[in-house]
């Protein structure tokens, strides 16, 4: 061990607090992580979330999202989405670009009819294999944030298909 003195100001003084002009809450930076921007209700409660690799047997706090797609057709959610800008990986959020929205049905994607022409958004059916790796894709979503992370988001009825976006 060795003491360490703390540095001196010399004649400065201290501001305690953010700077000014430091947007926090829903105002933050793009990106940065906040439950400010989603639905929820949080409850502490026993739900078994994996902790350094075994399951909690204490409470926990676990976050509810609530779904603002409620009830919404998946094409009227690829209409509104694809082709825009949004955030994956919460908590750790990376920005992305909308490729196409599925159910457990179709995969709704922006294409062209004819070459050159105007994009519209188009369903396509799952080949035969893909409602298995659909069903799957979406169960291990929802296993992951429920036991991993403590949030319930309820079943996974769409999923959002996004390509990161690299580089500045």
């Amino acid at each position: 061990m060795e003491p360490f003195d703390l540095p001196t100001l010399d004649g400065l003084h201290l501001v305690p607090g953010l700077c000014d002009g430091v947007l926090t809450g829903v105002e933050a930076l793009a990106g940065f992580p906040s439950l400010h921007t989603l639905p929820h209700t949080a409850v502490l409660g026993f739900h078994g979330v994996n902790v350094h690799g075994s399951e909690s047997r204490n409470k926990s706090m676990v976050v509810n999202i609530k779904n603002p797609y409620e009830d919404t057709k998946t094409e009227l959610i690829a209409q509104e989405m694809v082709g825009k800008r949004t955030f994956i990986g919460w908590p750790f959020l990376q920005e992305g670009l909308v490729a196409a929205v599925s159910d457990s049905l179709f995969k709704y994607e922006k294409m062209s009819i004819v070459s050159g022409g105007p994009q519209k958004i188009i369903s396509n059916p799952h080949p035969p294999h893909g409602l298995g790796h659909w069903k799957m894709k979406a169960e291990r979503i929802e296993t992951f944030y429920s036991k991993k992370l403590g949030v319930i988001m309820g079943s996974v009825d769409v999923l959002v298909h996004v390509r990161p976006l690299a580089g500045q």
